[in-house]
């Protein structure tokens, strides 16, 4: 979804949100292995039960997700910090903003931030629901009862990719498996007892590569980013965990390819189980675009799926195609369906589109004050209707923008200047623009145009309100 790059920047210990030219996405930045610190300081944990929400998220596509929820848990075991009976937890509701939705009436171990002094919960910390902590609720005991602890530790688990659900009982822990740990100096190995769960102790200090005897069709893998885990270096006297995380090997590759026979230059393709398709609906999300001229579902659980090009059907300059299944059907029921095996490698699943709404490409020239133009300057492009188009920067200084022919637009060019922080949030203190243009999509004479920073003045930004 392409949402304003003028977004509040949350900050909330080992979180970030972060807003690029055209969205606003949660990143968690991970915490290193490190030297097993004082128990007590490691922060407030529990164990609770969520006994009441209030202003609960709404994660239906394209619902209201500002503000804050609260959540009051019932503390069933303090594992650091927490005396209370009760305590409430907040949280943000969705939209990219790192948080945590819990539900009503289930158990979770809980390590929440602070902030104003309130508890803040986050998917960027250890909370999860209870039932599938207890490998890691054994060793903070362990820790906080003065006994032996691991010094790595975790659980392998076989699982999916959380876009497409195809076999509920897929995701499982995987038990009596041989875990590795391959250093540069030292290899280590376990097998895993029958919760899927491996412990290494007393691990010497040294650079480590997971690796299990695993079955070909599957592999570790990380779930959404799909590349192999990175190394991690273990100290002296630690104490972390490390699960990780087995995925089919299997995969879907295709093109969505335009009435040219070319591949679109843009085009976004959505995975759907087959019986659990619809157009309100999201599912697993890939993007064909300029860093690769195909669309790839990597780590793909064996099942039947339909695929679907541009299923929103906005109106989009960049995407002026209508929704088209695969192999190239406007019509749900005329669809063929994907079937996917144990490792199976289906290379040629392409979509092709035809009629769509006539286009052109405008190229922007910008000249700022220093020369090339800095990578912080954006071509930002405002459209009467429909959805205002993405511009691809060619080269320095130099932009194209795809336009509707009976559309309207302005056109200019920004740099933030800097950023203040108020507490937990990284604020905008002003940005800088050029002129703002208005291109008629109809003016088939305007070809390109150059936008020219006069005023170095930082203004203030357009920002929203905050979210209360």
């Amino acid at each position: 979804m392409k949402a304003s790059r003028t977004c509040f920047l949350l900050v909330f210990g080992a979180f970030f949100i972060f807003c690029a030219q055209v969205s606003c996405a949660c990143s968690c930045s991970g915490v290193a292995p490190g030297t097993c610190q004082d128990f007590k300081k490691t922060g407030s944990s529990f164990v609770g039960t969520v006994t009441a929400i209030d202003n609960p998220a709404d994660e239906r596509r394209g619902a209201d997700q500002s503000g804050e929820s609260r959540y009051r848990f019932r503390v069933d075991e303090n594992i650091n910090g927490v005396d209370a009976k009760e305590v409430d937890v907040y949280s943000g509701r969705g939209g990219g903003d790192c948080s945590f939705h819990f539900e009503l009436g289930k158990s979770y171990f809980v390590q929440p931030g602070t902030g104003d002094g309130r508890l803040f919960a986050t998917i960027c910390s250890q909370t999860q629901l209870a039932e599938g902590a207890e490998p890691m609720l054994s060793e903070l005991r362990a820790r906080r009862d003065g006994k032996k602890f691991a010094s790595l530790y975790g659980v392998l688990r076989k699982t999916q990719q959380p876009y497409v659900t195809t076999q509920d009982d897929f995701d499982r822990p995987l038990p009596g498996v041989i875990v590795e740990l391959r250093g540069d100096s030292h290899t280590l190995s376990v097998r895993t007892d029958d919760a899927g769960v491996f412990r290494f102790y007393e691990v010497p200090a040294d650079t480590y590569h997971f690796a299990a005897a695993l079955p070909d069709n599957l592999v570790i893998a990380q779930t959404i980013l799909s590349d192999p885990p990175p190394p991690i270096t273990i100290p002296d006297h630690a104490c972390y965990q490390a699960d990780i995380e087995v995925l089919p090997t299997s995969r879907i590759r295709g093109k969505v390819i335009g009435p040219d026979g070319q591949p679109l230059r843009y085009a976004d393709v959505e995975l759907f189980k087959h019986d659990g398709y619809t157009e309100s609906g999201m599912g697993w999300w890939e993007f064909q675009g300029d860093q690769k001229a195909y669309f790839e579902f990597d780590h793909v659980t064996p099942g039947t799926y339909v695929i679907v090009f541009h299923n929103s059907n906005r109106s989009d300059p960049d995407i002026p195609f209508p929704r088209t299944f695969y192999p190239g059907t406007p019509d749900r029921q005329t669809a063929l369906p994907i079937i996917v095996g144990d490792g199976q490698q289906i290379l040629d699943a392409d979509i092709r589109v035809n009629g769509g709404s006539p286009t052109r490409i405008i190229t922007v020239h910008v000249k700022w004050t220093e020369d090339p133009t800095p990578d912080d300057v954006y071509v930002t492009v405002h459209a009467s209707v429909g959805d205002s188009p993405l511009p691809s920067k060619r080269s320095p200084g130099v932009f194209e923008v795809s336009v509707f022919r009976d559309a309207h637009y302005t056109i200019f060019a920004e740099q933030f200047c800097g950023h203040r922080q108020e507490g937990n949030m990284f604020i905008p203190i002003g940005s800088r623009e050029t002129d703002r243009v208005e291109i008629d999509g109809s003016d088939m004479k305007t070809t390109s145009l150059t936008l020219s920073l006069k005023d170095r003045t930082c203004k203030p930004p357009h920002l929203p309100p905050p979210p209360h």
